[in-house]
C-alpha cells in the first residue's frame, strides 16, 4: 500500500528508510543529469549573483514568486541563494511560472551544518502554496543531508509517498555542490540523485497531475536543522 501521510510529517518516515531501499538505482554516473541547456525553459545560476541579491527574476527574465513561512526573504550569499531560515519550524517556496506543465526540474546546491530535518524541496504546484487553494503536485522531491524522498499531493492535505531511499554516503555540509533533478515522461518521474544514482518512480497519477509552478522549497522542521544554500536552479 501506498503510503499516505501529512505533507510535512513524511520527512519522519525517512528516519525509516533502509539502504534496501536503493536497489533500485542504478550504478553511480558522473553524467547522471543531462545539460541544463536541454529542455529548459527557466534557469538560473545563483552563483553568478552579487551578495545581497534577491530572488526577483530569473537569469531567462521571469519572475519569481516568493512565499514564507516565518521566515524572511532569501538573498545570495557566498555563491548561492540562501534562505535565512531561523533555527525552528520554517519553510520558504521561491517559485517560478514556465507557462505550462513542468516536466523537469533541478537543482545544483550544498548543505551546511546540522540534522537532516533541514531540506530541499524540489517540486511541482499547481498553485502557489499557502495562498489560495492549497496546490497539488506529481513531483515532490525532498533530499536532506542523508536521505531522500518522492511523493505527489493528490489530496491538498496530504503527500502520498511513492519512493523513499538513503544517499550513498551522506552530504557533505562543508560547501560541496551537489546536483539533483527530476524527469517526467507519462507516468514515470525519473530522479537523478545527489549521490550520483538513478531511479525511477512510476504510477499512473504522475501523468495526470500537472502543474505549472516550478519550486525550490528551503525547509526546516526543527531546531539544529542544517541549512541548504542553492546555487543553480532549472526547469522545463
Amino acid at each position: 500500500m501506498t503510503p499516505v501521510l501529512g505533507r510535512r510529517a513524511a520527512l519522519g518516515v525517512l528516519a525509516l528508510a533502509a539502504p534496501a531501499a536503493l536497489a533500485a538505482c542504478g550504478a553511480p554516473s558522473a553524467s547522471a543529469l543531462r545539460p541544463v541547456s536541454a529542455g529548459v525553459r527557466l534557469a538560473t545560476d545563483w552563483a553568478r549573483r552579487p551578495d545581497g541579491t534577491g530572488a526577483v527574476t530569473g537569469d531567462e527574465g521571469a519572475p519569481f514568486r516568493v512565499v514564507s513561512h516565518d521566515a524572511p526573504p532569501p538573498v545570495v550569499r557566498n555563491g548561492g541563494l540562501e534562505a535565512g531560515l531561523p533555527d525552528a519550524h520554517a519553510a520558504t517556496y521561491v517559485l517560478a511560472d514556465a507557462g505550462a506543465d513542468v516536466v523537469r526540474i533541478g537543482a545544483t546546491f550544498a548543505v551546511g551544518p546540522g540534522s537532516e530535518a533541514g531540506s530541499l524541496c524540489l517540486a511541482t504546484f499547481t498553485g502557489i502554496p499557502l495562498e489560495g487553494p492549497a496546490p497539488r503536485t506529481r513531483c515532490h522531491f525532498v533530499i536532506t543531508p542523508e536521505r531522500w524522498i518522492y511523493g505527489l499531493i493528490e489530496d491538498p492535505t496530504r503527500l502520498t509517498v511513492l519512493a523513499r531511499g538513503v544517499h550513498a554516503s551522506p552530504l557533505h555540509p562543508d560547501g560541496t555542490s551537489y546536483a539533483a533533478e527530476v524527469v517526467v515522461t507519462g507516468s514515470t518521474a525519473s530522479l537523478s540523485l545527489p549521490d550520483g544514482t538513478t531511479t525511477a518512480v512510476s504510477d499512473p497519477r504522475i501523468a495526470t497531475l500537472g502543474g505549472r509552478f516550478a519550486c525550490w522549497e528551503f525547509y526546516k522542521d526543527a531546531a539544529g536543522a542544517a541549512d541548504v544554500r542553492l546555487v543553480r536552479s532549472w526547469a522545463g
